[in-house]
């Protein structure tokens, strides 16, 4: 197969008229979403005066209820209308960002509001994730998951690069309320797209068939690839997504350097979609390939806070962004496919767990680090230890020559 051949192949998701309805909603959501929390970092940064650690509080309260609550509402997404439990938690998103926007227009907004906004924002989450993530699998089908998790990947990461440059933008020239009032607006578009798929076929365990999170747990025990993904993705969040927000610590509050740091990580993702995730879906040894990618994220992340020349910061989040982005869509493609059928919503709701509620706990420690050692060099801790633990993994013998059969 040509190169050319190659990268088309992985677009044939697109084929369907459900997917690309879907896609075209979340594009809009994704740069609204991009442009809230790059406001709400600067935000918090703002009102803390200059604190990581407040930043690291105001991450454990987005996800604080995704570590909570996804062990059941994974549940839900195996029991109940995923089209409907989504469009029902982007309504809850419209009442709480309106409100919070007005609140920062009208200058009344402390840091115990916004602290709590995040909270509200992370129990929704909490259904979201697993839901969205088991709705895809009912657009695509086991035979072009992967290829619709890589399509979704680039729309998220040229949002992700579009997104915390024009935040710094509104921010700088408008005001912080404009990106909340912008985002609050972006979800309608995916919440028409959604109410149009009302057609799409959804797979869920057969009436009258017990839905455990015990056999969802017993099943990550058991089978040591799904346990090592679980254990990727949580590295991948911890000690190298989790690290995206001390960045606008590391631009001492900056709002245009915070969206160039931010923007050029989310551009290594973007080269990472479009160009490398075409290739990389057709290699077969996954577990070697998710711990070199994780070894190659925390180097690459050591780089960047040891180096005080920004352009040598940029190049080296640029080659960060390469690695998170590879890593994400590898582990979520990978759980998707061992899923069992019956079990999918609650495999990505523990999934969430791990990927997601994990991180800010890592994200608040490195902030009370931070502010006494340095950023820098807690970001560099950081790096570290995602290559600890790639190297711990490849040791593993049945991990390094894991196999995955291809489409």
């Amino acid at each position: 197969m040509s190169a050319l051949s190659l990268w088309l192949n992985n677009f044939t998701p697109l084929q369907s008229a459900h997917t690309r309805m879907y896609l075209a909603g979340q594009s809009v959501s994704m740069i609204g979403i991009w442009l809230q929390q790059t406001a709400m970092a600067l935000l918090v940064y703002q009102l803390s005066g200059g604190q990581a650690f407040a930043l690291g509080v105001s991450a454990l309260c987005s996800s604080l209820p995704i570590l909570m609550f996804s062990l059941f509402t994974g549940v839900l997404a195996d029991r109940y209308d995923r089209r409907k439990l989504l469009i029902g938690c982007h309504l809850v998103e419209i009442v709480l960002t309106l409100v919070i926007a007005s609140m920062i227009q009208a200058e009344q907004a402390q840091l115990t509001h916004i602290f709590f906004f995040a909270f509200l924002m992370g129990c929704v989450n909490s259904v979201y994730f697993p839901t969205q993530q088991a709705f895809l699998f009912d657009l695509a089908g086991i035979d072009n998951i992967r290829k619709l998790i890589s399509i979704n990947s680039m729309i998220l990461n040229v949002c992700r690069t579009l997104g915390p440059t024009l935040a710094g933008y509104l921010v700088a020239q408008i005001g912080m309320s404009a990106a909340f009032w912008a985002n609050g607006m972006s979800y309608w578009v995916v919440i028409f797209s959604l109410i149009s798929l009302h057609a799409v076929r959804q797979s869920r365990p057969n009436p009258g068939v017990k839905v455990s999170l015990g056999e969802a747990v017993a099943h990550i025990r058991q089978t040591v690839t799904l346990r090592n993904i679980y254990i990727c993705c949580a590295t991948l969040t911890m000690f190298g997504l989790g690290s995206l927000a001390l960045l606008p610590a590391v631009a001492k509050g900056d709002p245009q350097l915070t969206g160039l740091l931010l923007g050029s990580a989310a551009a290594g993702s973007l080269v990472y979609a479009f160009f490398l995730s075409p290739v990389i879906s057709y290699i077969k040894r996954m577990g070697l390939t998710l711990s070199l990618t994780l070894a190659w994220m925390g180097s690459w992340l050591v780089v960047s806070a040891l180096t005080e020349w920004l352009y040598i910061q940029l190049l080296a989040l640029f080659m960060f962004g390469l690695a998170t982005s590879q890593a994400m869509v590898t582990c979520t493609s990978m759980v998707q496919i061992l899923a069992p059928v019956a079990m999918r919503g609650r495999l990505m709701g523990l999934f969430s767990i791990i990927g997601f509620g994990l991180q800010p706990l890592a994200t608040l420690v490195a902030g009370f680090i931070a502010d006494r050692v340095g950023v820098s060099t807690t970001i560099a801790l950081w790096g570290l230890v995602a290559v600890a633990i790639a190297s711990g993994l490849l040791a593993q013998s049945q991990w390094r020559g894991w196999n995955v059969i291809k489409e």
